[in-house]
C-alpha cells in the first residue's frame, strides 16, 4: 500500500528505525537492519524528498510526522481527482447529447425505410456501426473472389467480438476461393470460434444482413464503388433473408470433402455456368458473378460445348435441358 506514495519496504524499514532510534547514523541503520549502505542511502534520499526526514548536523536525521507532510499532497491529489470526475461527467453529458443528435438525425434519414449511402467511405462507416450493433445474426454474401490476407486479418478482431458475444456469423463465398490458402485458413480460424463459411459457384450480389432487421446491398451490382442501400423495410429484409437461406442451404461448407456426382452430371460450377448461359448473360457478366477471369469462362464454356457435342451456347443450353441437367 505504501508503494502508492513511493515508499517501498526498505524505505519503510529505514523510517521505522529512525522513529525508534533518532540518533542512528547511516552506518547504524545499515548494521541493524541488514540493508546495504547504498540501499539505506537511497531510502534516506527518498524520505528526504518526501519531507519525511530532516537532515540535521552530524549526519543525523529527524523524522517528520507523515500527517503534516503528506496530508497536503493527498488533498491536492483528491482535488485533482474531483476535477477529473467533473470533467468526465461533462464529457459524458456531451457524448449523450451528441448521441441523441445522431440518433434523431439517423431516424430522419431512414424514415422511408431505405437509406442511400453514397460512395465507399459512407458504406464503410455504416457497416462499422452495424457490426458493433449486431447482437443476434450476421449473414453475408461475398462475391468477387478471394479477399487479400491483409483484409482478412483486419476483420478478425471485429469477427472475434461478434462471436464472443454470441452473434451467429454465416458467410458465403464463391467456389473460386477454395484455391486461396489465406481464405481457407481464415475459414478454419472462424470455424474454430463458431463461425460458418460456405461456398457456391455463383452469387447474385454483395449483401450483408444484420439481426434480421437491416440489409445492405449495392446501389449498382456491377459497381460497388457507387455506394449501397441500407434497407430496414421488414418485408424487403425478410425477402433478402430468404434468398440468403436458399443459397446457404445449397452451399458447401468450406473445407469439406467434395461430393460424389454421377459421371455424366455437371458439377455445381458447370450447372451454374449453364444456367447463366441459358439466361443470356454475357461472358463478362458470368465472369463477374463467378469471380473468375473472362478467359476461364470462355475456356469452361468451350469445354462444355465439346462435352455436350454442340457448336453454340444456345445449343449447349438446349442439350443440357434435354439431358436433365437444368
Amino acid at each position: 500500500m505504501l508503494e502508492t506514495i513511493g515508499i517501498d519496504q526498505s524505505t519503510h524499514d529505514v523510517y521505522r528505525s529512525l522513529l525508534l532510534h533518532p540518533s542512528w547514523t547511516l552506518e547504524d541503520i545499515a548494521r541493524e537492519t541488514g540493508l546495504a549502505e547504498t540501499e539505506v542511502r537511497g531510502a534516506l534520499d527518498r524520505l528526504t524528498q518526501l519531507s519525511l526526514l530532516h537532515e540535521a548536523a552530524g549526519h543525523q536525521f529527524v523524522p517528520v510526522s507523515p500527517e503534516i507532510v503528506l496530508s497536503p499532497l493527498l488533498q491536492r491529489r483528491e482535488a485533482e481527482l474531483d476535477e477529473q470526475r467533473a470533467r468526465l461527467s461533462q464529457e459524458r453529458a456531451a457524448l449523450a447529447a451528441l448521441t441523441s443528435d445522431y440518433a434523431n438525425m439517423a431516424a430522419h434519414r431512414v424514415d422511408s425505410g431505405v437509406e442511400r449511402l453514397e460512395g465507399v467511405d459512407a458504406v464503410r462507416v455504416r457497416l462499422m456501426e452495424l457490426a458493433h450493433q449486431a447482437r443476434v445474426d450476421v449473414r453475408t454474401f461475398v462475391p468477387g473472389g478471394a479477399l487479400s490476407a491483409a483484409a482478412l486479418d483486419a476483420g478478425r478482431p471485429l469477427d472475434e467480438q461478434h462471436l464472443s458475444r454470441g452473434v451467429r456469423m454465416r458467410t458465403v463465398y464463391l467456389d473460386s476461393v477454395r484455391n486461396d490458402p489465406p481464405t481457407v485458413e481464415y475459414a478454419n480460424w472462424l470455424a474454430s470460434r463458431g463461425g460458418e463459411t460456405r461456398t457456391v459457384p455463383a452469387l447474385p450480389m454483395r449483401m450483408i444482413l444484420s439481426d434480421h432487421t437491416t440489409a445492405v446491398i449495392p446501389i449498382d451490382i456491377d459497381d460497388s464503388r457507387k455506394g449501397a442501400l441500407l434497407i430496414r423495410y421488414p418485408g424487403m429484409v425478410r425477402a433478402l433473408g430468404e434468398l440468403f437461406d436458399m443459397v446457404w442451404e445449397n452451399a458447401v461448407p468450406l473445407g469439406s470433402a467434395p461430393q460424389e456426382i454421377p459421371e455424366d452430371a455437371p458439377t455445381d460450377r458447370e450447372a451454374a455456368l449453364l444456367k447463366m448461359l441459358a439466361a443470356g448473360l454475357t461472358d463478362e457478366g458470368i465472369a463477374r458473378k463467378m469471380g473468375v477471369s473472362l478467359r476461364t469462362v470462355r475456356r469452361n464454356t468451350a469445354d462444355l460445348q465439346r462435352r455436350l457435342g454442340v457448336q453454340s451456347r444456345f445449343q449447349a443450353g438446349a442439350e443440357a435441358v434435354r439431358r436433365g441437367w437444368l
